[in-house]
């Protein structure tokens, strides 16, 4: 019996270790921009992206940037493409095409570009779609420079966008200024995740504990724009 005993007692012992070391996880503030419903949320859904004033926002921030460095938000094949959690089977570019074709021509309209315009008319953003369309087609085809009309361009948007996809170069110089930029946005999680949970800073040398004592602690937690993507 005293074996079992002893056996148990340690068991004992042992869970109270865990639990003594075991930390409750850290929560940073994380600044709520305008635009941030479309990082998580569902953009079939989202009003906000539906204003005429909202796209052209996005649109010029996108120039300024650079559209060729955000590629990776559309997974394309021969005949369908996925952006954002949204499949159409269709091929990208012939429908990007297609769709500046088709404004204001019905007699040119299938079902699908009929549909498209018609909601666009309802939401009353339609002008300003087709004019996106058709600077967004002249870029790929190399007909006109990416020049960006600065007095809309969202300066944070542009920045947080680059820190996430425009990083071919990304140095621990680079990485700190990168923190930086979160800290002063109010993008405090998203700092955070730069220092210890992403995986293309996660070997560079950063002091991880000084800096992160530079981040104020939130008591919940809410969603980052810069994702844990090491999990």
């Amino acid at each position: 019996m005293k074996p079992l005993l002893i056996f148990l007692a340690l068991t004992v012992l042992l869970t109270s270790c865990v639990r003594k070391e075991k930390t409750e996880p850290e929560f940073y503030t994380e600044h709520g921009a305008s635009f941030s419903a479309l990082r998580h949320g569902d953009w079939t859904k989202n009003t906000w992206i539906r204003k005429p004033a909202n796209l052209k926002m996005i649109h010029e921030s996108f120039k300024k940037l650079g559209y060729n460095k955000l590629e990776n938000l559309i997974s394309k094949s021969d005949n369908a493409f996925l952006i954002e959690g949204v499949y159409i089977k269709r091929n990208f570019k012939a429908v990007m095409d297609s769709l500046e074709l088709t404004y204001n021509k019905p007699d040119l309209q299938s079902k699908y570009y009929t549909e498209f315009w018609k909601r666009r008319k309802v939401e009353k953003n339609d002008a300003m779609v087709y004019v996106i369309l058709k600077e967004f087609n002249a870029l790929q085809a190399d007909k006109i420079q990416p020049i960006s009309e600065n007095e809309f361009v969202n300066d944070t948007l542009v920045h947080l966008l680059a820190i996430e996809f425009d990083n071919e170069n990304l140095n621990s110089e680079k990485a700190k200024k990168d923190f930086d930029v979160l800290k002063t946005y109010g993008f405090h999680q998203s700092a955070y995740n730069l220092l210890f949970e992403r995986f293309e800073y996660s070997e560079l040398e950063l002091d991880r504990e000084r800096l992160k004592q530079e981040l104020t602690k939130a008591k919940e937690f809410k969603h980052p724009w810069l994702s844990d993507n090491q999990k």
